[in-house]
């Protein structure tokens, strides 16, 4: 699961910096359901004490700042 949730909050992280600035509905709502499952499947991974741990935390931030950045860029119109 540390694996999965890795490979979510790189997708989340990457689909928050976006280079056009202010992101659509699809956007925010994608990049939302990627950065809470990579929550989720990492705070499950750490709770069983699964192997990876390391990969797992660096998840669980990398997930935590892809929404931060996109709940912070995102502009309501």
């Amino acid at each position: 699961m540390g694996i999965v949730s890795a490979i979510f909050a790189s997708l989340a992280f990457l689909g928050s910096v976006g280079v056009e600035g202010a992101h659509d509905r699809d956007a925010i709502l994608g990049v939302s359901i990627l950065g809470l499952g990579s929550l989720i499947l990492g705070a499950i991974s750490l709770h069983q004490r699964k192997p990876l741990k390391t990969l797992t935390i660096v998840a669980i931030t990398f997930a935590a700042l892809g929404l931060l950045i996109l709940f912070g860029n995102s502009q309501s119109n």
